[in-house]
């Protein structure tokens, strides 16, 4: 994962360099707006997959410990909470 974010970024920088030199900027000026788009490209795309990877690990059911009260089959809160 981190290698294909790490080449969407280095594409973003390649692209960003062809267009801030087709546009006549200076040559330290391009390289670090290309850099700059580099970084928001990788940053945007690596909390884009952890908020990804949180939501779909969320949505998965958790598995119980074994003997922790509430996690054996058929029971369910409100029969424990009649009981009286």
């Amino acid at each position: 994962m981190n290698k294909t974010i790490f080449q969407m970024g280095l594409l973003a920088f390649c692209v960003a360099a062809v267009v801030y030199g087709i546009q006549g900027v200076g040559l330290i000026e391009t390289l670090a707006r290309s850099f700059l788009v580099f970084t928001i490209v990788v940053c945007v795309l690596a909390l884009a997959v952890i908020v990804a990877v949180y939501v779909v690990a969320g949505s998965r059911p958790r598995p119980g410990r074994p003997g922790t009260p509430g996690n054996a089959p058929g029971h369910n809160e409100q029969s424990a909470s009649s009981v009286s």
